[in-house]
């Protein structure tokens, strides 16, 4: 996104009517799948999740690469809850990879395997006994092509009419002239130019100044839009990256959160009461420990966590080796 177009505009903005497919590039090697992004999209915004952006008639494509990992395990997963579906590189049958067959699974993310056909077909029998939807694409001379046709064709299932509307923030930054710009991904309703808005879990409140889709102001974004927001009455510093920016302003945080855990068999740690793991929900992370194990794994949050009945996931933030991903459920304001 050119940040340098965030200016006030009339009121007579274009409105942009595009189908948006927000996808997460996982696999072996991040120089590959750079490489084949940067051909599909233009490259933008780079952390320690690159994204590329790519508008085609009326469809818009978004791809984030978990830059960091496997050295970093947090990227892995927030790539994937910023995703509607996934496309997966894989250059061998080894670890890092089985770990990021079980992070699929743990988002339940449709997607597309691209790789060599005799280990494209192994691992599609093994995602697929976790994840529905998944197709393999053989890597060949087509395979952008095939890619592209996939992923615009692909239609996410969006709720843009519900009352209230929620963004994930990925980047926050300070623009000269503008003040503070946000990057995410509109979960579902419809932002407008605006709106009283209020960052989650701190609650400290702003409003929409202005929007953008694609290097174009907006006076809306609907579910499922990449957008730049330049905020007023917020900082940079006030929205770390998993805050939920929202006009709802009874919108819930936890520390102590219950999760109906689906437990990983491979994740070879004990997991007992008083244990430190690390918990994503959304693009937030953070350390909890373990209260009690039973029905539920009941954790308390080194922070607030906002929180609207999302999947969770149970993680070690160790260095790659053995799997890192404890499990993933439901998870709930912990009533005590």
């Amino acid at each position: 996104m050119v940040l340098s177009l965030f200016h006030m505009l009339p009121d007579r903005q274009p409105v942009i009517q595009v189908k948006s497919v927000n996808v997460s590039f996982i696999g072996s090697s991040f120089d590959t799948m750079d490489a084949i992004a940067s051909r599909l999209a233009k490259k933008g915004t780079e952390s320690d999740i690159a994204l590329h952006d790519k508008r085609e008639g009326d469809v818009a494509v978004s791809i984030a690469i978990p830059r960091t990992y496997p050295e970093r395990i947090q990227p892995l997963l927030q790539s994937l809850s910023m995703a509607d579906t996934v496309v997966f590189f894989p250059e061998a049958a080894d670890s890092i990879v089985g770990e990021e067959i079980v992070a699929i699974g743990s988002y339940s993310r449709p997607g597309i395997v691209v790789a060599d056909e005799d280990l494209g077909n192994k691992l599609l029998r093994l995602i697929s006994q976790r994840t529905p939807g998944w197709k393999f694409v053989a890597r060949g001379d087509n395979t952008e092509r095939e890619l592209w046709e996939n992923l615009t064709s692909y239609n996410a299932s969006r709720d843009p009419d519900r009352e209230n509307w929620r963004v994930d923030v990925d980047h926050a930054f300070d623009v000269k002239g503008v003040g503070t710009v946000c990057l995410g991904i509109v979960r579902y309703g419809t932002a407008r130019v605006h709106d009283k808005v209020v960052a989650m879990p701190t609650g400290r409140e702003g409003l929409v100044r202005t929007i953008q889709i694609f290097d174009v102001d907006q006076k809306e974004a609907p579910a499922g839009s990449r957008v730049g927001f330049a905020l007023k009455g917020l900082t940079p510093d006030d929205l770390p990256r998993g805050t939920v920016i929202t006009n709802n302003m009874r919108y819930g945080t936890a520390k102590n959160i219950s999760i109906s855990l689906k437990r990983e068999n491979f994740f070879k740690d004990p997991f007992e009461a008083g244990r430190v793991i690390h918990l994503n929900v959304g693009l937030q992370c953070k350390q909890a420990r373990v209260i009690a194990v039973g029905e539920t794994v009941d954790i308390e949050a080194e922070e607030a966590v906002a929180l609207e009945g999302d999947n969770a996931v149970l993680f070690s933030a160790k260095p790659p080796g053995q799997l890192r991903i404890a499990g993933h459920g439901a998870a709930a304001s912990l009533i005590s």
